[in-house]
């Protein structure tokens, strides 16, 4: 089993958008340099080299208009950067001051997201690496930033043409991708079946990997919904990959409906083993999900390899043995978790063998998208404007602050090596450049990151050259350390940079032979860049988590509130439109993803920066579980309808609303005065007795050896949606406790 999870692990990463990204970078830097040294120009070659690996920093997946205008704008200023860059080579003050406002600038490009982030960090390793040419006049300047326009448009047409070849290609890898990390994010839902398990230290988990699934649905949103309302794309595999996210969004939503009560569930069933069977069961399902990811990521088709209905009657089976060992109905409405839990199974079952389908593009013209689903409204869309980078040209702007930090340190390093007369400065803005990122948590992590995968690359260089001075073993050590530096620069940083540092020694070697010196430097001048960097996050305007946390609390119970109003309509007779639903539930998923990944930063910043952590984390841990408990709700009404509606679930709702409200108010410090206790209600007494009665009902009902009937169908639904309301009733009992304390 152990050797069959690596095998699939190795096939996840060479499908994965990680990898082809790498191999299109590695093809694109090596080329033009063996080309070049063919011919004995290799300095040539390394600037052009340059121009593409810089331009590679730039190219995000994304629609082909936005990754066409970003290749063109990336071109464009990376010419520039290292035209400007070697004319001022010559000149120390000059040279700092544009280094200075390259810096502020570039970083500055953050305000267009994420490619306008990689834009800017590309224009700046231009600069960077331009300051390692000493000897540039001005005609060699000239010809050198050619070479690097040429690189740069080099990679631009190389990665256009592989578009046009395979143009799907990134998205099956993010959807892939998606499908893998849901797979693992039910994967550790299962723990909670687990007998004598952490319940707690399990929640901590599976909201760290709520966090990956949201981030990987997010990515598909963009690649898949926009292509689709841009280009209206209607082949097959494109309406197959719609159909399958949408499922997979579904999926995530039926996963998060086995909510229970876990610590009751253990303490109810923990001499049986029946736990036991559900999380085997379970773990089928995740196995079936992973299948499916890695096809979809591969281009190929996928086969149920696991009999889930079988699989499920043995469970079933298990739990009417359990039922009928108990005497009376009362007793036996303890099994009824147990029953809602394995239907929502069946649910997700049914639904991973249509994805089984979907995935040989089987029955297509049976399946349809739902016309009313305005897909174009669940992606974000993103300014590319003046006006937006205007509005950020201040002091509470996070990224000016970031953008003032870079520039501050960069000329700080430049300064300090041309002070110390180091060989190569250039390593050291390198090293700022890519470590400072504008939280204090995620500097603090590349830094050891950077210096772990350098000492520990350094090393394995320095025994390299050590035990070998064979050029054509060194030549294929590293293009396979380009290989892997490229493949792991986005999600495996320290392996990235393990790569990376023999690379650039190797590289040394061939061009300047002098080996242990390298080594040397190379280590030095990124503890002195990491250090400044580290230092320039600690010192220079710091932002820290714990400053933002009530906007992200507020919006999390903002977009809560909204998501368990639309719920509960059906369960009062009232209508509520389909996108307007899976907005909401996207809206919560986001926001849910949102604070949760605020709170991880601020645990990786000072201790006395960590305000009220543990009163923040449960009130993380109760939103998480109030979406799961109006998870619950939205799956009963999706698959089976709300049958027996009472006047009661408005009452509940409006009082639960209006609790909700309270709770908003509370997260921000301005508005907590004004929040005002919820008025009593009664209705959850009425719907006690109501349930109560029912309960005796089918007592008689069974007396007298009746089968199902309308009173076991009505009580079943009002027992479901009544547990769900009282949890939730407790849950914002619990919030405002925890909020109490938080004030």
């Amino acid at each position: 089993m152990r050797t069959e999870q690596q095998i699939n692990n190795i096939k996840n990463f060479l499908y994965s958008y990680h990898f082809s990204n790498g191999m299109r970078t590695t093809i694109s830097v090596v080329v033009p340099s063996l080309v070049c040294a063919y011919f004995g120009m290799l300095d040539l070659g390394i600037a052009m080299s340059m121009g593409a690996l810089c331009t590679a920093l730039s190219d995000v997946p994304g629609t082909i208009v936005h990754k066409r205008n970003g290749l063109i704008i990336s071109t464009i200023l990376i010419f520039f950067s290292a035209l400007g860059t070697g004319l001022l080579i010559p000149y120390v003050i000059p040279m700092a001051i544009w280094i200075a406002v390259c810096c502020f600038m570039f970083a500055m490009l953050l305000v267009y997201g994420n490619r306008g982030g990689n834009i800017g960090t590309g224009c700046l390793l231009v600069v960077v690496s331009i300051l390692g040419e000493t000897q540039l006049t001005p005609k060699l300047t000239l010809l050198h930033s050619s070479m690097v326009l040429l690189g740069s448009i080099w990679y631009a047409v190389l990665a256009l043409i592989l578009w046009q070849i395979r143009p799907y290609l990134n998205v099956q890898q993010a959807l892939g991708d998606c499908i893998l990390q849901t797979a693992r994010y039910l994967e550790v839902r299962a723990n909670f079946y687990t007998p004598g398990v952490n319940v707690s230290e399990n929640y901590k988990a599976v909201l760290d990997q709520q966090v990956i699934v949201n981030e990987k649905q997010e990515n598909v949103r963009e690649l898949l919904l926009k292509r689709r309302s841009a280009q209206q794309g209607t082949t097959s595999l494109n309406k197959s990959m719609v159909l399958i996210f949408l499922d997979m969004v579904d999926l995530q939503e039926q996963i998060m409906a086995s909510q229970t009560d876990y610590n009751a569930l253990q303490a109810d069933f923990k001499d049986l083993a029946i736990l036991e069977k559900f999380h085997a069961l379970i773990l089928e399902f995740t196995q079936e999900l992973k299948n499916i990811g890695m096809a979809v990521a591969a281009g190929q088709r996928s086969l149920p390899k696991t009999n889930l209905k079988f699989e499920m009657e043995k469970v079933k089976q298990a739990i009417a043995d359990i039922t009928m060992k108990l005497p009376t109905l009362k007793e036996r409405t303890r099994t009824i978790p147990l029953s809602n839990i394995l239907q929502n199974l069946q649910d997700m079952a049914q639904r991973i063998y249509n994805l089984h389908r979907l995935t040989r593009l089987e029955r297509l013209k049976d399946e349809s998208i739902d016309p009313k689903l305005e897909l174009s409204k669940f992606t974000t869309r993103q300014k590319y404007d003046f006006e937006t980078f205007r509005d950020n040209l201040t002091f509470k702007s996070h990224i000016f602050r970031h953008a003032i930090r870079v520039s501050l340190a960069t000329v700080l390093g430049y300064g300090l090596g041309i002070a110390l007369h180091l060989d190569r400065v250039y390593w050291i803005l390198l090293t700022i450049v890519v470590i400072l990122k504008p939280g204090f948590g995620l500097t603090k992590s590349r830094s050891i990151q950077r210096l772990i995968g350098t000492v520990t690359g350094a090393l394995f260089a320095a025994g390299l050259l050590y035990l070998t001075h064979n050029d054509t073993v060194i030549f294929i050590v590293m293009l396979i350390c380009i290989l892997g530096a490229y493949s792991f620069m986005s999600f495996q940083y320290t392996v990235s940079v393990f790569f990376v540092t023999p690379f650039i020694i190797f590289l040394l070697h061939f061009l300047h032979p002098s080996d242990l010196y390298n080594v040397a430097q190379r280590v030095l001048d990124t503890f002195i860049g990491g250090g400044i960097a580290f230092f320039a996050n600690m010192l220079l305007w710091p932002t820290w988590e714990h400053n933002f946390l009530p906007d992200y609390m507020k919006k999390m119970m903002e977009a809560n509130r909204k998501y368990f109003e639309l719920v509960m309509r059906p369960y009062s007779n009232e209508k509520v439109s389909v996108t307007d639903f899976k907005l909401a539930r996207k809206d919560t998923y986001v926001a849910a993803a949102n604070m949760m990944s605020a709170f991880q930063r601020m645990l990786s910043e000072p201790k006395s920066k960590q305000k009220n952590a543990s009163e923040v984390y449960h009130f993380v841990v109760l939103n998480h579980t109030l979406t799961s408990h109006t998870a619950t709700l939205a799956a009963y009404n999706m698959h089976h309808g709300v049958q027996f509606p009472r006047p009661e679930y408005r009452e509940i709702t409006d009082y639960l609303l209006h609790y909700m409200d309270q709770l908003t108010l509370l997260t921000d410090p301005a508005t907590s005065g004004n929040a005002q206790p919820s008025p009593q209600v009664h209705a959850f007494e009425r719907l006690d007795a109501h349930l109560e009665s029912l309960v005796h009902l089918r007592q008689q009902e069974i007396n007298e050896g009746k089968g199902p009937t309308a009173t076991r169908d009505e009580m079943l639904e009002t027992k479901q949606v009544h547990d769900q309301l009282v949890a939730i009733l407790s849950l914002v009992k619990d919030m405002s406790k925890a909020l109490a304390q938080k004030v």
